[in-house]
């Protein structure tokens, strides 16, 4: 009997050892949520939207892994009444790793199988994203704002990463608030944001990484108020705005792991 004894608790350390040291037994990561709002206002020129599309095939695609989603939406006059996603996918989760259910070849089987449809959907969604940004539309108006409030219900209960990514030059152009037209000062900004949060117009973005890709301006000062204004609106949101992830291009992806988890 304390043979046997011995024999089954060694079979056991065996089995867990064998769980622990293997690398396909790591802890499975919860993944990242990635949404990126493309900006299709008329300001957007031919030239800008490659480079969207360029910065997504050539960075943010490579970069998602099993149990990432990631979801694409338009920047247009329209973004809040009438939203609609352009691309969305959800990525298969990595399996689980059982020590008294699978063995090293069969788990090893099923991560394969599963890195598998992940690489079919990025060649999906390579395929969605070059049509969307193909497409002949242009909207009269850029309507950052309400693009906002809406990433802030898609980011509702995510238990991913969450990470923002705003393609676009940045300035709001609404019949209530153009950018171009504002005399940028401190106290302007100042005097907007606490408009804004009384319209309710300044979501709760807390734990959101944000990217901002195609700031411009018609100068380079404006371009730099405009600039303060959206470091002030995020600041206010709740979500981690960094002014080295604020730039013309896409800059320091992907996300660091300093990057807001919350």
């Amino acid at each position: 009997m304390p043979g046997a004894l011995h024999r089954a608790i060694t079979l056991l350390v065996l089995l867990l050892t064998q769980a622990f040291l293997s690398p396909s037994a790591a802890a499975t990561s919860p993944g990242t949520a990635i949404i990126i709002f493309l900006d299709f206002s008329g300001s957007i020129k031919t030239d800008e939207r490659a480079l969207f599309k360029r910065e997504i095939e050539s960075q943010i695609l490579p970069s998602l892994s099993a149990g990432d989603r990631l979801l694409m939406a338009p920047i247009h006059d329209k973004t809040l009444t009438e939203f609609r996603p352009l691309v969305q996918a959800i990525l298969p989760a990595k399996p689980e790793f059982s020590v008294w259910r699978d063995n090293v070849l069969t788990y090893n089987r099923r991560v394969r199988e599963v890195e598998a449809r992940v690489l079919d959907l990025k060649a999906k969604v390579k395929t969605e994203v070059a049509d969307v940004l193909g497409r002949r539309y242009a909207s009269p108006y850029t309507d950052i704002f309400s693009s906002l409030l809406i990433a802030q219900k898609l980011f509702h209960e995510e238990t991913r990463r969450k990470v923002l990514v705003l393609m676009s030059d940045m300035i709001e152009d609404t019949p209530e608030y153009n950018f171009e037209k504002i005399a940028w000062s401190p106290s302007a900004v100042e005097k907007l944001l606490v408009e804004l949060e009384a319209k309710a117009l300044i979501p709760k973005l807390l734990g959101v990484c944000v990217y901002v890709s195609g700031a411009s301006a018609k100068s380079a000062a404006l371009a730099e108020d405009i600039a303060r204004f959206w470091e002030g609106y995020f600041r206010r949101s709740g979500a981690d705005m960094q002014p080295s992830r604020y730039a013309h291009v896409l800059l320091h992806w992907p996300p660091s792991q300093s990057c807001h988890q919350q």
